[in-house]
C-alpha cells in the first residue's frame, strides 16, 4: 500500500480527556479506510503518550498550539495530514475589546494551517450554547463560551470558501467533572445550588466516540459541515444523587456551599457560567445524540462503568 493511500488523522490534546477519548475511540472502532493517528503532545516521553503509541496505528508528534506551523512540519508538511481534531483550552483571562484572546488565536491559527496544508476535514470541539441552531447566534455572557463561539464562526466562514469540510461538536457539562476529590465535591455543590433546574451532561468517552464518527464518516449528512450539540443526560442534582445511590450505594459528596460561592466570586468565569446554567442552559437534542451514538451513557451508567468512584 502506498503511503499516500494512508489517511493521517491529527489529534490535538491527545493526552488530555477529550483528545485521549478520540484516540481510544478511533482505535476501538477504526475507520474503514487505511489510516494513521498522529497524536499531538507537549512531551513525547510522557507515560500517557507512550501508552497510546504502543498501538502501531499511533505516531507521536511533539508540539503545542503556540507554534502551529511546527506541528504540520513535524507531520510531514503539505498533504501529509488528512483530518484534524482540535480541542482548545480557555485562557481564563478577561476578554478585552479589540484584543484577540489567546484561545481564539490558537484556534484560528490551527484552522488556517489546516487549510494551507490541504487538510480535508476539520473537527472542532466547542461548547453548546442552547442547541444546534441557537448556538450559532448565542455567544452567551460566559467568557470561555464566547471564545469558542468566535472560533466556530471563523471555521464556518472560511470553510465556505474552501474545499475543506468541518464538523463542530458542542459538548455540554462533563460528567467527568464529578471526579473523586475536592473538584468533584465542588461541582456537586455548585450543581445542587441550581435546585430544580436540570443540567445536561455528557461523558468525555462519548465526545470521543462522536468525534471518531465524524472523522471516519466526514461525507455523511450527519457530520459534513454540521454543528452538533452533544449530551447523554439531562437531570437535576437530586436526580444525580439518586443515580449515585443506585450505582454506588451512597450519595454524591458535596463541598460546603460557602466554598462554591467563594469560588464563583473569585473566578468570575465560573460564576457567570453557572448563572447562565440557571437562567438559560444547554439545549442539546438527546434523541438526536442517541441516534448518532446508540450507546450514549446517562449519568448512572457513567458512574457505574466509567467513573473512579468506589
Amino acid at each position: 500500500m502506498a503511503t499516500s493511500d494512508v489517511r493521517r488523522i491529527l489529534v490535538t490534546g491527545a493526552t488530555g480527556k477529550q483528545g485521549g477519548a478520540v484516540v481510544r475511540a478511533l482505535l476501538a472502532q477504526p475507520p474503514s479506510f487505511p489510516h494513521e493517528i498522529l497524536i499531538l503532545t507537549r512531551k513525547s516521553t510522557s507515560t500517557s503518550a507512550q501508552k497510546l503509541a504502543e498501538n502501531p496505528k499511533v505516531k507521536i508528534i511533539e508540539g503545542n498550539l503556540e507554534n502551529v506551523p511546527a506541528i504540520f512540519e513535524a507531520a510531514g508538511g503539505k498533504d501529509s495530514v488528512w483530518a484534524v481534531f482540535l480541542v482548545t483550552m480557555p485562557s481564563m483571562k478577561k476578554l478585552q475589546p479589540g484584543v484577540v484572546d489567546k484561545e481564539v488565536a490558537q484556534g484560528r491559527a490551527m484552522f488556517d494551517a489546516a487549510l494551507e496544508n490541504s487538510v480535508k476535514h476539520f473537527v472542532f470541539s466547542s461548547v453548546d450554547r442552547g442547541g444546534d441552531e441557537k448556538s450559532w447566534s448565542n455567544p452567551t455572557p460566559t467568557p470561555h463560551f464566547i471564545t469558542k463561539h468566535d472560533i466556530e464562526l471563523y471555521i464556518r466562514e472560511k470553510s465556505n470558501a474552501s474545499q475543506m469540510s468541518y464538523t463542530i461538536l458542542r459538548p455540554v457539562a462533563f460528567m467527568d467533572n464529578y471526579m473523586p476529590g475536592i473538584i468533584g465535591r465542588i461541582f456537586a455543590a455548585a450543581w445542587a445550588q441550581m435546585g430544580s433546574k436540570k443540567l445536561q451532561l455528557v461523558s468525555t468517552r462519548d465526545i470521543g466516540i462522536m468525534a471518531a464518527k465524524a472523522l471516519s464518516e466526514p461525507d455523511s449528512e450527519d457530520f459534513k459541515n454540521k454543528a452538533i450539540s452533544v449530551a447523554g443526560d439531562e437531570i437535576t442534582q437530586a436526580e444525580g444523587d439518586e443515580a449515585m445511590w443506585q450505582a454506588k450505594g451512597r450519595p454524591m459528596i458535596q463541598s460546603y456551599w460557602f466554598i462554591v460561592s467563594f469560588l464563583k466570586w473569585m473566578v468570575s468565569d465560573v460564576g457567570i457560567m453557572f448563572r447562565w446554567f440557571e437562567e438559560e442552559g444547554y439545549g442539546a437534542d438527546l434523541e438526536k445524540c442517541k441516534r448518532l451514538n446508540p450507546n450514549m451513557m446517562d449519568f448512572k451508567t457513567w458512574l457505574a462503568e466509567e467513573s473512579k468512584h468506589q
